[in-house]
């Protein structure tokens, strides 16, 4: 069965990110994170100061501290790519739909939230696995999120939609794919055609990942529409919410 095409062209799924901060372009904000997350690696997380950032960055300290007031808030901007799929997976386990629908629509959303950070995922995860001490949330939160997924994985077998296999070994593995494929995105510098890729890869991740847990793979159609009219029903109700003040 053909991959549908991509919903691109009709809905715009939106990014999980702050949108303050377009794709393709480095605001002081991501160049900080993107130099403390280098020296996180090169040097370490304790071993790495204030000042090594602010240099790295090209900014003064006091500069530096407009953005961020301590080295600990730094970290915490580092783990925020693990963290979005955590609040909106508890949004969607809370909401209607089939444990295959809800599935799709967090993998659909890990993919794209990875794809469009201006932080790789994979070097984040390499760092935390040096340094598990100091990154000890990451991996509480990554855990969180990998027995949520294995936890749709066991309703959808309990349903008998889902094959039967190792429900956390499967949700790891689809993570894995998420993390991966979000690379596909990383060496494009349009702004445009970043986001279309990512929404496309995205939509191919979710759709092969659970068509691959169907006992009858000819429903991915279905449970890719009902994925998208959740999502169209979110922009609506989104779009009709007073701005915050």
């Amino acid at each position: 069965m053909p991959i549908p095409e991509s919903r691109s062209q009709v809905r715009s799924i939106g990014r999980p990110r702050n949108a303050a901060e377009p794709t393709g372009t480095t605001t002081p904000r991501t160049g900080i994170v993107n130099a403390a997350t280098r020296l996180f690696s090169e040097k370490g997380y304790a071993q790495t100061t204030m000042s090594d950032i602010a240099r790295a960055a090209g900014l003064q300290q006091s500069s530096l501290y407009y953005w961020f007031r301590n080295k600990e808030q730094l970290l915490g901007e580092t783990l925020l790519v693990n963290r979005a799929p955590l609040k909106f997976i508890a949004e969607v386990g809370a909401g209607s739909g089939s444990p295959a629908v809800k599935l799709y629509r967090l993998l659909r959303f890990d993919t794209m939230q990875l794809a469009l950070s201006p932080i790789d995922f994979n070097e984040i995860q390499r760092i935390a696995h040096d340094q598990r001490a100091e990154f000890h949330q990451f991996w509480t939160d990554y855990e969180r999120l990998r027995d949520w997924v294995a936890d749709l994985i066991g309703a959808a077998i309990a349903e008998g939609k889902f094959i039967d296999c190792d429900r956390l070994e499967t949700a790891g593995l689809l993570l894995n794919f998420d993390e991966g494929a979000q690379k596909r995105t990383r060496l494009l510098t349009d702004d445009q055609d970043r986001v279309a890729e990512a929404i496309r890869v995205a939509e191919q991740v979710a759709t092969i990942a659970v068509r691959g847990l169907l006992k009858r793979p000819s429903e991915i159609g279905r449970i890719s529409d009902q994925a998208g009219q959740f999502e169209d029903a979110a922009l609506a109700l989104r779009s009709q919410s007073p701005p915050q003040t």
